[in-house]
């Protein structure tokens, strides 16, 4: 979810280092925290079907303009004087991909806990979430390797054509340089998908994380899911986890949790001035420049903001946190993400994200480079994003129905018979139980 290379000075996606060189249902008249009645909050798929086209805007953008991400440094040039305005919010949150990422995170601990905080004797349910995860996960994540290898192997990938003309150097330029290995392809595939994946589809690198993130999440409810006191434990692991881009997911806990659990009213006068103060810091926080260095970063409307190393992904885990307290609390905001659109983006947003990059390093490369040498650079590029984004949106419609899908219902299967074993053996094991008691009985009698 994010613009990642084998050099974490040029990855936006990964945690940057310390110096920066690289009204809910309820009455009109009060905000409430009460939860909802429908069990799956239908809103929140929309913003995570946003939050995937963001990150395709930023790698179109990483590829061709990279300027627009990184400002100067590298062999990054500017094509365009346009390209300083996404540099001032609001039209940095277009190229906000780090800001995406803590957004899925965030979105996934929420997901994941809200069914289970606060009920009693769901350790069956969350052992068998365990073993699904991967599997869930893991559909798109080979078919995208296999594919990711065949391209490369086959020279179908035209970055570094592209790289030159773009000067996206590093970025763009060092995705599938040399040869594949197909022995490391065969042990990737295998055994390390989920670790060495995104050397196939480098977007793959942020699967590892959420597949982590996930099973601490599961032993974290299965351990204190009903603990009294949870709450305090997820507050000192969003502390713990400051460093790390796995603080979103203890951050969507903490949400679920009080969002669930905790009631409390703010009154109408007091919500409405706390939604726009969201907002205003939501829209300046979003464009963040995060992949700029020290010295690009005076010259913009962030100059005078402190490091923020010390906040797992930075300002845009805060601006993350902010829209996602406005999704679960604002009534017209959820009214706008319950769009049909939306609500379709949300639902084909994995595919979109494990399969874009691919796309934009092989066909919509090439389709650029033929369009070039006859259109310009500029428009060239516009017809090339327009035809790409169209093949994308239809190529993870159908990766989510003919791939996803079913491995989601693998998963469930799978679950499914988990748990039918588990009742089976509980039942063979009482029998064995009750046969031992009533022969000791008899026993006794005689």
């Amino acid at each position: 979810m994010g613009i990642h290379t084998e050099q974490e000075s040029v990855t936006p996606f990964a945690k940057r280092r310390k110096s920066r060189a690289t009204s809910l249902p309820g009455d009109a008249n009060v905000m409430s925290t009460t939860h909802m009645t429908k069990s799956r909050q239908e809103h929140l798929d929309s913003l995570r079907g946003i939050a995937a086209l963001i990150v395709v805007i930023v790698h179109f953008l990483a590829a061709f303009y990279p300027y627009t991400v990184f400002g100067l440094q590298g062999s990054y040039q500017q094509h365009l004087s346009l390209e300083k305005l996404f540099f001032f919010p609001p039209f940095g949150l277009f190229i906000s991909g780090h800001f995406a990422v803590c957004l899925f995170f965030i979105l996934s601990g929420y997901v994941l806990s809200y069914g289970y905080l606060g009920k009693p004797n769901q350790t069956h349910k969350i052992l068998v979430s365990i073993v699904k995860r991967p599997i869930r996960l893991g559909g798109l994540v080979w078919s995208s390797i296999i594919i990711g290898f065949f391209l490369w192997h086959f020279s179908l990938f035209q970055n570094a054509p592209v790289s030159e003309l773009s000067n996206s150097k590093p970025w763009f330029s060092n995705f599938w340089s040399g040869d594949p290995d197909f022995l490391k392809f065969i042990v990737s595939l295998t055994s390390a998908s989920f670790s060495e994946g995104n050397t196939y589809n480098p977007p793959l690198w942020t699967i590892k994380i959420e597949l982590y993130g996930s099973m601490m999440v599961y032993l974290f409810l299965l351990l204190f899911g009903g603990f009294k006191y949870r709450i305090l434990l997820t507050i000192a692991l969003v502390l713990l986890f400051k460093d790390s881009l796995f603080q979103g997911f203890w951050i969507g806990v903490a949400i679920a949790d009080i969002y669930k659990n905790y009631n409390f009213t703010v009154y109408t006068l007091f919500k409405k001035f706390i939604h726009l103060v969201l907002y205003v810091l939501f829209v300046y926080f979003s464009s963040y420049p995060n992949y700029v260095n020290e010295t690009f970063l005076a010259s913009t409307p962030y100059y005078f903001l402190p490091n923020d190393a010390g906040f797992g992904g930075g300002y845009p885990m805060f601006s993350a946190l902010l829209i996602f307290i406005l999704a679960v609390t604002n009534k017209r905001l959820k009214e706008y993400l319950n769009n049909p659109m939306l609500k379709f983006f949300g639902k084909i947003s994995y595919a979109i994200y494990v399969t874009h990059l691919l796309i934009i390093g092989s066909l919509s490369s090439w389709l650029f480079l033929q369009l070039n040498n006859d259109f310009g650079y500029h428009l060239s590029f516009l017809i090339t994003f327009v035809i790409s984004l169209l093949i994308i949106v239809v190529t993870s419609h159908m990766a989510t129905s003919y791939i996803d899908n079913p491995s989601i219902k693998l998963a469930n299967v799978i679950g499914r018979k988990i748990i039918t074993g588990v009742e089976l053996a509980r039942e063979y094991t009482q029998c064995l139980y009750n046969k031992a008691l009533i022969t000791r009985r008899c026993t006794r009698t005689k």
